[in-house]
Order: structure tokens, then C-alpha cells, then sequence
């Protein structure tokens, strides 16, 4: 018996070892994470850092170039027209009545409605459905 009461306290105290052991290394991995994870921050920081800086370097470069004129120069010649340099075109109204008598300018979702319920007849079809 003190055989096999030994070869149980043996195998229980090296679980409690294993166990001890195993959770020594898992705080050592946490810990190691936990450098890694301040790292990668530090990183991050200087990066955001390093953008902050670099837009005020572009500002300064642009504003030395007066780019920033440009962009306003180009942002003008989107501008529309102003109204006495536009040329007005006059419809007689003898040409628009005619072109509007046999159509009516309707949207495309209409007309398409409306050519679906016209008669046959009007659609081109001599049948009957």
C-alpha cells in the first residue's frame, strides 16, 4: 500500500507543478504581451505625431508656393456663367407648337405607364387579349 499511496502523492505534486509551472509561463506570456501592446502604441503615437507634422510641412510648402491661390483660381472657373455672358436662344412659337402637339414630353417612368394602358390599336397590335 505504501507503495501505491507514494506513487500518488508523486503523481499529485506533479500536477501541482506542472499546474505552477504552466501558470508561471502564462503570466510571463501576458506580461510579454502586455510590452508588446506598449509598443505598438508608442508606434502608433509617433506615426500620428510624424502625419501632424508632415501636414504642417505640406501647408507651409503650399502656402510658399501660393498653391492654395490655384486651388481658388480653379475653383472660379467652375463658377457658372454670370447672366449677361450667357447667349439666350428664342424658340418661335409656331416650331415648338408643332413639336409638342404630337408628343407630349412626359417623365420616362409616365410614358412607360402610359404605354402599357394605351388600346392596342395605339400600341401597333391589331389583336385582342
Amino acid at each position: 500500500m505504501t507503495g501505491s499511496r507514494f506513487f500518488a502523492a508523486c503523481m499529485v505534486v506533479a500536477t501541482v507543478a506542472t499546474g505552477a509551472i504552466g501558470l508561471i509561463n502564462i503570466m510571463k506570456l501576458r506580461l510579454r504581451a502586455d510590452d508588446v501592446g506598449v509598443h505598438i502604441v508608442r508606434i502608433e503615437r509617433s506615426i500620428q505625431e510624424s502625419k501632424k507634422e508632415l501636414d504642417a510641412l505640406k501647408r507651409q510648402r503650399d502656402f510658399a508656393q501660393d498653391t492654395v491661390q490655384l486651388i481658388q483660381r480653379v475653383g472660379d472657373d467652375l463658377k457658372p456663367p454670370a447672366p449677361e455672358q450667357v447667349a439666350w436662344l428664342r424658340i418661335t412659337p409656331g416650331i415648338s407648337a408643332a413639336n409638342t402637339k404630337n408628343k407630349i414630353v412626359v417623365s420616362p417612368r409616365m410614358t412607360a405607364m402610359d404605354i402599357a394602358f394605351q388600346p392596342l390599336a395605339d400600341q401597333g397590335g391589331t389583336r385582342t387579349r
